[in-house]
């Protein structure tokens, strides 16, 4: 009875199995460099929130409402009056925002994310308020408490204190906590010297602000007609929200983007009542601009090591058929090397992109991995053609992987395509090869294209 070398020597189905055998165990390798991609990432995003929390974060600015405190009595079991405070909220019906935002890249070592301060203006009026129409008696309203509120995501990111300016008078903000529901955190202005001419007229306002966040600036468009124009030397804004710009300008020098938003589509009121849960779904309103940088490395590198199967599985093939159609006797350690060869370039692919980009790194790992199996293949296959064959495979691989990992609209769809060739190709090279006889005595094998 034959050994298991003499098998391994002898038999295609032994050594097929065999390589099967070796796959599987460089799979654990594989889920290892995922693991190490992954916390890599982990590290990442720790250092993006670090930046973010000194810096600022996402900015959604909100605003300006007029908050307008009233009372009623009721009268409780007992007969006694009792007095229950309310607020109404009024939303302007002209709004005016312009945001003119210098973008730039903070980096925590090797880690980095885009961070920006915006100088925003507001500017627009409150038409003369009707609190009748919600069947509000003009007369219980605490005129002395009247406020107007900004939301502001991130208010610790505020740089000097803003300022506010509302029928020719200047007020300064305050904290304000969270007066409105759904709406980000508030700034306040109490409006208490406000005249009884102001209350009769339509109420303008202007407010200027300098804020910092990072990422991403998004606006609630809250008045009746809004119109908002953003303006950013950053060169690849990606906008996004409920609305999306009516006019947009881009270049590399930056971008300039104006939006025009009309109340007909809100899903929420010009004015209501606290408690009456009209005004829920006013943050999914927000509208503004991201500024997006392309893929992370992390990502492309653990998308690219999802592929790494699929290496390890056609370079054992091309190594299987060259064996078998030569008439070669390899041992499973040198299809193991060849493995470990290419497991190595997602290993350099991680290390090297964190600190030349990942194109670089791409190029210098793929050279690196495919010279180290395409110089060993030269010995171990006997013959310079033969290596080239290796490395004409290796050459489509890594082409093939670098082309889906930068289509990501069509990576699956270049993915599937590039399996059923891959295939097809080695169905048809192989459709005259009789693997139930020994590798050393094939008959009359004759491969296409070999």
């Amino acid at each position: 009875m034959p050994n298991l070398s003499s098998q391994l020597r002898q038999s295609a189905t032994v050594k097929a199995l065999a390589i099967g055998i070796l796959i599987v165990v460089l799979l654990i390798p594989l889920a290892m460099i995922e693991g190490v991609i992954k916390a890599r990432d982990r590290t990442n995003a720790e250092a993006r929130d670090d930046i973010q929390q000194a810096w600022g974060k996402r900015q959604t600015i909100a605003g300006p409402v007029l908050v307008l405190p009233y009372e009623t009595v009721k009268e409780d079991s007992k007969g006694e009056p009792q007095i229950r405070r309310h607020e109404l909220y009024v939303l302007p019906s002209q709004l005016n925002i312009e945001a003119d935002v210098d973008s730039e890249i903070r980096y925590r070592g090797i880690h980095n994310v885009p961070v920006y301060t915006a100088d925003v203006r507001f500017a627009g009026q409150f038409n003369r308020m009707d609190p009748a129409a919600l069947g509000i008696d003009h007369g219980t309203i605490r005129w002395q408490d009247v406020a107007l509120v900004v939301g502001i995501a991130d208010g610790r990111a505020i740089g000097e204190t803003p300022a506010a300016t509302l029928n020719g008078k200047t007020f300064t903000f305050a904290p304000g906590g969270q007066v409105i529901d759904d709406l980000p955190p508030q700034i306040r202005v109490a409006l208490d010297t406000l005249t009884e001419t102001d209350r009769g007229r339509p109420l303008e306002f202007e407010i200027q602000m300098a804020i910092r966040g990072s990422e991403r600036l998004s606006f609630i468009p809250l008045g009746d007609t809004t119109n908002a124009t953003l303006t950013s030397s950053w060169p690849s804004p990606s906008f996004n929200g409920n609305y999306l710009p009516s006019e947009r300008q881009v270049s590399d020098d930056g971008f300039e983007a104006t939006w025009q938003v009309s109340s007909i589509g809100r899903s929420f009121p010009s004015q209501w009542r606290r408690g009456t849960n009209t005004a829920k779904s006013m943050s999914s309103e927000a509208f503004g601009v991201e500024f997006f940088m392309p893929i992370g490395i992390y990502r492309l590198t653990l998308r690219a090591a999802t592929y790494g199967v699929l290496f390890i599985v056609l370079t054992f093939i091309s190594y299987f058929l060259i064996e078998t159609v030569a008439g070669l006797s390899l041992h499973p350690l040198q299809y193991l090397m060849v493995g470990s060869a290419n497991l190595i370039f997602f290993l350099l692919l991680l290390s090297l992109a964190e600190h030349i980009g990942f194109a670089p790194a791409y190029l210098v790992s793929a050279l690196a991995s495919s010279g180290l199996i395409v110089g060993y293949s030269t010995t171990v296959l006997g013959q310079r053609r033969r290596a080239s064959m290796i490395a004409g495979v290796l050459l489509v691989l890594y082409g093939f992987l670098y082309m889906t990992l930068k289509a990501a609209t069509y990576a699956l769809l270049a993915g599937s395509l590039g399996l059923w060739a891959a295939l097809a190709i080695i169905m048809y090279l192989t459709r005259r090869i009789d693997w139930y006889a020994k590798t050393d005595l094939v008959q009359n094998t004759r491969v296409s294209g070999a």
